[in-house]
């Protein structure tokens, strides 16, 4: 993999110091401050063959190596900010700061355009002749490595390994020139040009001013849309805005905005940010220009990856319909050197984590890695880990800071982490995301929440599971037949009220070593009965008799076993299931019949003898019989409705005004109904 031509390949801009410089750097142009030069023909021109590439080999680096033909600016942009970073380097390090004629020439590159034409300078370290034959002629030769090589310690910032960027330029251009020259007193110009065949010609340039030149000639068809100023203006802002140097397009300046995630986090105000963040929303997510950002995160590592980061979250709250609709994206994108490799990375975050939206940068990422090799290349696969768990970790953290914040935060982003419990295969990851989850507990008073990890904290010492119970409403949670014993022994329960939750906890099945138990589960496998009642159960012929009038009135299918309860409970009947919580996510996805989910659920009927309503069931079976096997239909689908296992209530009504209109013609109800 290789990123770019040659570290020093385009290296060249006439000054911009003064216009007495520009003109006279242009003054060879064919009479035309934008054209061509031309060059005298007494100059004898060297043909070299390339030492280790063929011409099909060429038209595979050209047209094939990259998905997108707008790259090649990129490259060739990226190939003169390199040339300028090694003469900066350079005039620190043997002080050559100012040039042969006297005259300080600023860093920059400028891009110039006429009909078809593209003319590329920069004020770079330029190339001699051997480095046009070495680094220009030999497909995959690194100036940048070699320079790494014999400098290593000083040249730790240089971007290496890279060698056919270059090349990029015939995916646009049949013909390309090279004219470049060396800022040293004695140095001599020389022009490069290769027109696509299997060699290039060399020949001395006295017009050659320090830095490098590019002239492009566009290929017919749709390449000659980059002829026009407009166009490259579209491309810098989008691959290579952030460049540290300035870039003109004939004449205006294009890159305005640093890139501050470079910079030293402390060095960046509020006011920055804001801007950053609506600069990057323009491209990512248009609705969010006019917001702000809530979190900022930012952070640079040099091991064991080069990274520097800085991620925002918005203020905006995302409603279900933007989680459903919106947020395809990602909002991140990669650079490399502060050369953009790949907007909306998708690779670089997992889905859940697409509201994040900011700049990854990383020396060690490829500057030619393919889109479709973006999922698969090792760097990547390792920065996607690096960053999530630093996103998670970060979040955490500003929880515990400031839960006001966080809860304000996670009203609007909550069911992305939930999704991404549920999509995660790695369960240490589920687990991390779950530390940002919060719920209503009853230790809590309405509109107080917890986490998993403040709940282990809190349970007592001879508790071993996580406890949790499904409701619509904090009211009815209270009210459940299934929290009353939690409530009398004090033991603490986190209340669901999204359904999403309840998946998700049945998806995570333990916390930090603690079971996550539903409290329907745990009384269904504890029972809802003491030993001494079992043990009266059996001398009590009526209480028996009555439970088997109760499971004979209800069928096989909607008792697979029946049991009397342990009192005091105010229900009269209570029903317990296997896999309870699993069996209400089936119902509410699939909505299916009765009769047909029930043969699965296997409901167990906990009966209280307590309540009045079983009281006077005897009463009423010798009455009205009819009525009695009405009024436990109806109490059986009451119970079904608190465990949250049945989907239709449509036969209720009937039902009930059936109940109430046979309870006034026998008579005073209370009366049907005591013992």
């Amino acid at each position: 993999m290789y990123r770019r031509a040659v570290v020093c390949l385009i290296g060249r801009s006439l000054s911009r110091s003064s216009p007495r410089l520009f003109n006279r750097a242009v003054a060879a142009g064919a009479g035309n401050t934008f054209g061509f030069r031309n060059y005298s023909q007494e100059v004898k021109a060297e043909k070299h063959e390339f030492q280790a590439e063929t011409k099909n080999l060429l038209d595979i680096v050209a047209k094939s190596l990259y998905s997108e033909q707008e790259v090649f600016l990129r490259e060739l942009v990226s190939n003169s900010s390199d040339a300028l970073e090694k003469r900066r380097y350079n005039e620190i390090s043997k002080d050559m700061a100012v040039t042969a004629a006297g005259d300080q020439i600023p860093y920059e590159i400028r891009i110039k355009t006429e009909g078809g034409k593209i003319i590329i300078e920069d004020t770079g370290c330029g190339m001699d002749r051997n480095e046009l034959v070495n680094l220009l002629g030999t497909i995959a030769k690194s100036g940048s490595k070699e320079f790494r090589t014999n400098d290593a310690k000083s040249a730790e910032s240089i971007i290496g390994q890279f060698g056919v960027g270059f090349y990029s330029a015939f995916m646009v251009a049949d013909k390309v020139s090279v004219i470049t020259k060396k800022h040293d007193d004695n140095s001599i110009g020389y022009r490069w040009s290769w027109s696509g065949d299997s060699s290039y010609e060399i020949v001395e340039d006295p017009n050659a001013k320090p830095g490098c030149r590019i002239e492009l000639e566009l290929r017919d068809g749709d390449q000659s849309q980059f002829a026009l100023p407009e166009r490259l203006i579209e491309v810098i802002s989008k691959y290579s805005y952030f460049v540290t140097v300035p870039i003109f397009v004939n004449g205006e300046r294009v890159n305005t905005m640093n890139a501050i995630w470079t910079m030293d986090s402390k060095d960046v105000t509020p006011e920055m940010h804001e801007t950053f963040f609506r600069q990057l929303a323009k491209t990512h997510h248009a609705h969010l220009i006019h917001d702000r950002p809530r979190y900022t995160l930012q952070y640079k590592t040099d091991a064991p990856l080069n990274l520097r980061v800085l991620l925002y979250i918005p203020s905006h709250k995302v409603n279900q319909v933007e989680f459903t609709t919106d947020f395809e994206d990602s909002g991140v994108s990669l650079y490399a050197r502060k050369v953009l490799i790949k907007a909306h990375a998708k690779e670089l975050l997992p889905r859940y984590l697409r509201f994040v939206i900011g700049v990854v940068d990383s020396e060690d990422v490829p500057l030619n890695l393919s889109r479709e090799m973006l999922q698969k290349d090792a760097v990547i696969v390792k920065l996607r880990r690096v960053i999530t768990e630093r996103i998670i970790r970060f979040l955490t953290k500003e929880m515990k800071k400031d839960r006001i914040k966080y809860t304000d935060f996670y009203n609007g982003y909550s069911m992305f982490f939930k999704e991404g419990i549920v999509v995660e295969q790695d369960f240490g990851v589920k687990e991390q995301i779950a530390q940002l989850l919060l719920f209503d507990t009853s230790n809590f008073k309405p509109g107080t929440t917890t986490s998993l990890e403040e709940y282990v904290e809190r349970m007592q010492k001879d508790q071993d599971a996580i406890y949790y119970l499904y409701s619509p409403s904090r009211q009815l949670a209270e009210n459940s037949p299934y929290y009353e014993s939690f409530k009398q022994q004090n033991k603490e329960v986190l209340f669901l009220h999204d359904a999403a939750d309840e998946m998700v906890l049945l998806m995570m099945n333990e916390f930090k070593g603690k079971k996550i138990v539903s409290v329907e589960a745990y009384l269904k496998e504890q029972g809802l009965q003491s030993e001494h009642e079992k043990t009266e159960m059996t001398r009590d012929s009526d209480k028996k008799q009555l439970l088997d009038y109760i499971r004979d009135s209800l069928g096989s299918v909607k008792v697979f076993e029946i049991h009397p309860m342990q009192s005091p409970s105010s229900h009269p009947f209570v029903i317990t299931a296997i896999n309870h919580s699993a069996m209400r996510h089936v119902l509410r996805i699939n909505n299916p019949k009765q009769s047909e989910h029930l043969i699965n659920v296997k409901p167990v009927l906990h009966v209280n003898f307590s309540h009045p309503v079983i009281k006077g069931l005897p009463k009423l079976k010798r009455k009205n019989e009819k009525l009695a096997k009405d009024v436990i239909e109806q109490v059986y689908d009451n119970a079904l409705v608190t465990a949250g296992l049945i989907g239709d209530t449509s036969a209720f009504v009937p039902r009930i005004n059936k109940i109430l209109g046979d309870l006034l013609n026998e008579g005073n109800s209370s009366t049907i109904l005591t013992p």
